[in-house]
């Protein structure tokens, strides 16, 4: 049996191996916002699994199997969500196709629609313009605004999100 590494400085190993991971996970195909969380559990079972480590093993190679396990079960884990959220999705959608054949309820939602976007900021409004009316893609909208894609991803998110909220609100409050 090799023997068993507990003198290794943890801090001198994540300083020293930290770019390295990430960039491994990256190239696993974790998505670039999930790349720290993932990471982390990478140090963390790293951290626990110390005194299992051969001491003539590398701590990157060490970490590198760690994170490869770690990122096929976070791909599994997705996938599994990705599964579940087409599946509420299809459930949502087969629920809302009968409420729209209702008369009146398509120009309802256009009425809605309408007036929840003109309470939005001037740059919501134009992000929005940029992204369905002219079909640019966040990092081109992102240039041509001066600013990041993740933010504009963002951004695109939230607004999307309050829009849905503000023709809920509109609807339930014309229903009532």
């Amino acid at each position: 049996m090799a023997a068993t590494n507990t003198k290794l400085d943890f801090d001198a190993v994540l300083a020293e191996t930290h770019a390295r991971i990430r960039a491994y996970i990256a190239g696993m195909g974790i998505a670039r916002h999930e790349v720290d969380d993932v990471a982390q559990e990478v140090y963390l079972e790293f951290y626990k699994s110390l005194e299992k480590m051969p001491e003539d093993l590398a701590p990157e190679r060490w970490l590198k199997g760690i994170a490869r396990n770690l990122c096929l079960n976070h791909i599994r884990r997705c996938a599994r969500r990705g599964r579940l959220h087409h599946q509420a999705l299809a459930e949502i959608l087969a629920r809302t196709e009968s409420e729209l054949e209702s008369p009146g309820r398509v120009e309802s939602l256009h009425v809605a629609l309408d007036t929840c976007l003109r309470k939005l900021p001037p740059k919501s409004r134009e992000i929005l313009q940029l992204r369905y009316e002219q079909d640019l893609p966040s990092h081109s909208i992102a240039d041509a605004l001066g600013s990041t894609a993740e933010a504009i991803r963002i951004a695109l998110f939230r607004i999307r999100n309050g829009l849905r909220d503000c023709i809920a609100n509109s609807l339930a409050r014309e229903s009532a």
